[in-house]
């Protein structure tokens, strides 16, 4: 039995490269800033890895950029195990409201039976000015980023959706995962602009290496932030 290659792979999903892929990249990072759900909003990251892995063919040799891709949803990975261990960013069954000292509870409104953060109207008109700069950025006909040629100019769009809703997505919430997410997407769009740069193996490693290090950076904060006060003691 013959197993497909990376190169029989990317041969297959041609059709989702180029602009799709950028497109994709751009939708996932509005889903990450706007889902208040961890599980969709780490989903959505995970997907984002997918089609950013994509962008990164057309800079790297296939299998560097599998490495990038790899390395995106292991840092994932550790990102979902810890937030299991906190509940989702709830309170623990057996822990009572009050021993939760660290963490308030996010304001949030009925809507049928589902309750939407107080903050998701604030995040939706953000998100719009955002992608609304972003477009009238990418419609003038002599944008161009350094390094990126006319011919990928759909690099050009990702790397400022995922810079810009990346740094939005940083700012709008004090939550160590959130935030996280939000710096892991400005994190790639700076790989996928440095990558057109310098496509060195040793560079690779190193930016591998930090997005490990920042994904048990932040897991170690959220738990400290949902650490139960007697246990910590």
């Amino acid at each position: 039995m013959i197993f497909p290659t990376i190169f029989d792979w990317l041969e297959r999903l041609e059709g989702l490269r180029g602009f799709p892929a950028a497109y994709a990249v751009l939708v996932t990072a509005v889903l990450v800033i706007i889902i208040w759900d961890w599980r969709l909003a780490l989903a959505a990251l995970a997907a984002q890895y997918f089609f950013a892995g994509l962008l990164f063919v057309d800079l790297l040799d296939p299998r560097l950029a599998m490495v990038k891709l790899l390395g995106g949803w292991f840092a994932c990975l550790i990102l979902y195990f810890t937030a299991r261990q906190v509940n989702w960013g709830g309170r623990p069954p057996d822990v009572a409201a009050d021993e939760l000292q660290n963490v308030a509870p996010e304001r949030t409104f009925q809507v049928g039976p589902l309750r939407i953060p107080t903050s998701l109207p604030l995040r939706l008109l953000l998100v719009l000015l955002m992608l609304g700069l972003i477009n009238s950025l990418f419609q003038q006909s002599d944008f161009a980023l350094p390094a990126i040629a006319n011919s990928l100019s759909y690099l050009s769009l990702a790397i400022l959706a995922l810079v810009v809703l990346g740094l939005l997505g940083l700012a709008l919430t004090s939550e160590p995962l959130k935030a996280g997410m939000g710096l892991f997407m400005f994190l790639t769009g700076f790989e996928l602009f440095y990558s057109a740069l310098d496509q060195s193996a040793t560079m690779l490693i190193v930016l591998a290496a930090v997005n490990l290090v920042l994904a048990l950076v932040v897991a170690y904060l959220v738990q400290m932030r949902h650490a139960i006060p007697a246990l910590v003691d």
